[in-house]
């Protein structure tokens, strides 16, 4: 390295203060026991670490530590076991797997209607239009930049075919709801022409375009967590969902009477939890027929599994099972 590069680096390493150094595998088990985690079998322990990284198991140490404010700050609560922890990190593990399958049910539903209906309204190409859209000139070109690019990434083989069978990089519509993310699906579903809009979503009862709109957006959000691998069991969701007006079970979930007992309940809302969302997917799936994924039956499944998880943490409401979309 030369001296310039070292300077430079020593610069970075100054404003960096982040102090903390790498540790063995060992000394990792040697920490959590220092601040009162029992480890039982130091092998099986071992074993995990090294499958799992620390820090990403740490976000499953939360819930089994005091409060980071307290002066117990990182120690575990009595009678805290590693298995706890590998527990909720599986349940979480297994969470994320049954609700990015069900998301991909609804997720190429939508894909299919938006792309038939719009080619029955406009042709195969009528997406190229900005008039077929209900649109400003700068947000649909944004759009179609989504679309070009999200293209160009893609290596469908079917691509390809077009390049070399008809001389075009153009694709039909029904062809590149097939490549885009579903985030830009989402984006494209709120530039349709209302009518558009409401022929997407008949199947939907109670749902307005403005409450699907926020719900696929919120979807995404949801699937990209699963996607990544990331902790989604306890989550405060980015993206709040719209409650809808005509559905009593949903006012239910985001303001349950029955559990309101103090005013951080009354200023915390539910409609960002886990449990709206699982809600959400479970009626979705429903209307458009897509029953048998067998997702609640999965979800109800999962919590017989792992029945020491904080359901309250992921926004379950009292008598869940008795909803109308979750009773069987």
């Amino acid at each position: 390295m030369s001296t310039l590069q070292e300077q430079l680096q020593s610069l970075k390493n100054k404003q960096n203060n982040y102090d903390k150094e790498h540790k063995t595998f060992n000394e990792q088990l040697e920490l959590l026991k220092s601040r009162g985690l029992i480890i039982s079998n130091d092998e099986y322990a071992l074993t995990k670490l090294q499958h799992i990284n620390y820090y990403r198991l740490s976000a499953y140490f939360l819930p089994f530590q005091y409060p980071k404010k307290s002066k117990y700050k990182n120690q575990f609560l009595p009678n805290t076991t590693f298995e706890d922890i590998i527990k909720l990190y599986y349940f979480d593990t297994e969470l994320r797997k049954i609700i990015f399958e069900a998301i991909e049910s609804i997720e190429i539903y939508f894909r299919t209607t938006i792309a038939y209906y719009h080619a029955k309204e406009y042709g195969s190409y009528g997406y190229l239009e900005q008039d077929t859209f209900r649109v400003s000139e700068e947000f649909f070109y944004k759009i179609l930049g989504y679309l070009q690019e999200e293209k160009n990434r893609s290596e469908e083989a079917f691509i390809e075919h077009f390049k070399k069978e008809y001389n075009t990089t153009d694709l039909p519509i029904w062809t590149v709801v097939e490549v885009i993310s579903f985030g830009t699906l989402s984006k494209m579903y709120t530039i349709l022409k209302t009518k558009e809009q409401k022929i997407v979503i008949e199947k939907l009862t109670g749902i307005n375009n403005d409450v699907f709109k926020n719900w696929l957006h919120a979807l995404s959000v949801v699937r990209n967590i699963c996607a990544h691998h990331s902790r989604l069991w306890n989550k405060t969701l980015g993206v709040s969902f719209e409650v809808p007006k005509k559905i009593t079970c949903f006012k239910a979930i985001k303001n349950p009477i029955c559990s309101l007992k103090t005013k951080e309940e009354l200023d915390n809302p539910l409609n960002n939890k886990v449990f709206f969302a699982l809600s959400v997917i479970e009626y979705l799936l429903s209307c458009i027929g897509e029953d048998e994924v067998g997702f609640k039956e999965k979800i109800k499944q999962l919590l017989h599994k792992y029945p020491q998880t904080d359901k309250k943490a992921m926004g379950f409401v009292d008598d869940w099972e008795e909803l109308e979309m979750w009773s069987l």
